[in-house]
């Protein structure tokens, strides 16, 4: 009995912030560093952050100052986004379930550009990966396979739009992918004055990234108490955006992408939707049901029905579910699904039975986490914990930098809620992990003086 495995050429595509940059001139990492101290530095002082802004020759089209060279090795840390883990486990699972390591293809880009600059490039780079890949193996029958999180969806989503460039796709999987953006993107745009420094810093880099702009809802998020709006250009603008690059974002046209399978993360406290007043952005958890004639439900009093908008923590449930595509839920955060057991399994399921009944949901348990992104050392704070009781649960803390696990904090219910209070010992990044049936449900936070 063989073991099984695919023929078929695999292109892994990250997410916003999965791929490591360095300065093409000088070689600088500017994102992806080993150590996670950096980040702590970046985002509380120092200018750090100031080669990753966007360039107008940038914005012309003249690019190349920054280079890609390769998928997040370590785990990345940025303010309301948490944390980005790296995708080194997904690749070795994926390198296993081909019948080559070589039929595997990581394809790093600069995520500060937009969304369509990036998707010619893996155009360019998944059909001169196939032609290689047929030439070595053989197998001229052997079709594309991608692989895609968060925003290496959209990128996927793009290429219908270039002649030839979906012709061999076999399959697209795509993990969290925000088919209708997300409103955290606003919300980071439009953080402004009064909130946190690194919260503050991002929004500052942020105003100049064309990536960050490609990620805004398209959905009517716009809460106006009797009625429920889209975002506009004009918006964006007044909340500190670019309504030049908003205005491009909202005119991607959403594509049917061929047998495409999605996982989509559930359970955990997400941003959903938006209020609006001058130039602040004010955000809430809940969002909105339509009828089947695209109304909006309502309560018995006429007020338009509110409820729980539960996604990965940044990707509310309603965007990851695109359309024309089998969808799977799992309960996890969005920086780590990519790096869960049921991604992994996932993923290996689709490449090796491309056309078998998924099934339904993975994992044993809906575990969902929320926690502050930015804390302080040696203050207390506390991690809410959904769909467990207090002994179901188990709650790690370890540094994200070294793996050592400094706490073991005991859930307990607070309030009506279970909670765990946890408090950091010094300046760094650290993994929280929560275990209560399926895999750990893990966010990374930021301890920063």
């Amino acid at each position: 009995m063989r073991e099984q495995v695919t023929w078929d050429a695999v292109v892994v595509v990250p997410g916003i912030m999965g791929s490591e940059l360095v300065d093409a001139e000088t070689g600088v990492v500017l994102w992806g560093l080993r150590r996670l101290g950096w980040y702590v530095r970046a985002w509380s002082f120092g200018d750090g952050l100031a080669p990753l802004r966007v360039t107008p020759d940038e914005l012309e089209g003249r690019t190349g100052r920054v280079k890609a060279t390769g998928l997040l090795r370590f785990p990345a840390f940025a303010p309301w986004l948490a944390g980005f883990e790296p995708y080194t486990s997904l690749v070795k699972r994926i390198q296993t379930t081909v019948a080559d390591p070589a039929a595997v293809l990581e394809f790093a880009y600069d995520w500060r550009l937009p969304v369509a600059h990036n998707a010619k490039l893996l155009a360019e780079a998944a059909v001169a990966h196939l032609a290689a890949w047929r030439t070595r193996s053989g197998r001229i029958d052997a079709r594309l396979v991608l692989v895609a999180h968060s925003m290496g969806g959209l990128l996927c989503q793009e290429l219908a739009g270039i002649s030839g460039a979906i012709d061999e796709v076999r399959t697209v999987i795509t993990l969290g992918t925000p088919f209708d953006g997300a409103a955290k993107a606003a919300v980071i745009l439009g953080s402004g004055q009064g909130g946190l420094l690194p919260q503050r810093r991002l929004r500052e880099l942020a105003a100049s990234l064309p990536g960050v702009h490609d990620l805004l809802p398209t959905y009517r998020c716009v809460d106006e108490d009797d009625s429920v709006r889209r975002l506009t250009p004009a918006d964006v603008e007044r909340f500190g955006g670019s309504a030049e690059l908003a205005h491009a974002a909202f005119e991607r046209q959403p594509t049917p992408l061929p047998g495409h399978r999605a996982l989509i993360g559930i359970e955990q406290p997400t941003i959903s939707s938006l209020r609006l007043a001058g130039g602040t952005v004010e955000h809430h958890p809940y969002t909105f049901r339509l009828d089947p004639d695209g109304e909006f439900r309502r309560e018995e009093e006429g007020a338009l029905l509110r409820v729980d908008g539960r996604g990965d923590g940044t990707v509310p449930r309603n965007s990851a579910l695109p359309a024309n595509a089998v969808a799977v839920p799992v309960a996890q955060q969005h920086g780590s699904l990519a790096r869960s057991r049921e991604a992994i399994d996932f993923v290996r399921d689709v490449l090796l039975n491309a056309e078998a009944d998924l099934g339904p949901r993975l994992g044993a348990g809906d575990i969902g986490l929320a926690l502050p992104d930015v804390v302080t050392p040696g203050t207390e704070w506390t991690a809410t914990i959904n769909g467990a009781e207090p002994h179901e649960a188990q709650c790690t803390v370890a540094d994200a930098d070294t793996g050592v696990v400094i706490d073991h904090p005991s859930p307990h219910r607070r309030d009506g809620e279970v909670a765990v209070a946890v408090a950091l010992p010094a300046p760094g990044v650290y993994r929280v992990e929560v275990v209560g049936g399926g895999s750990a449900v893990a966010q990374l936070v930021m301890a920063q003086e």
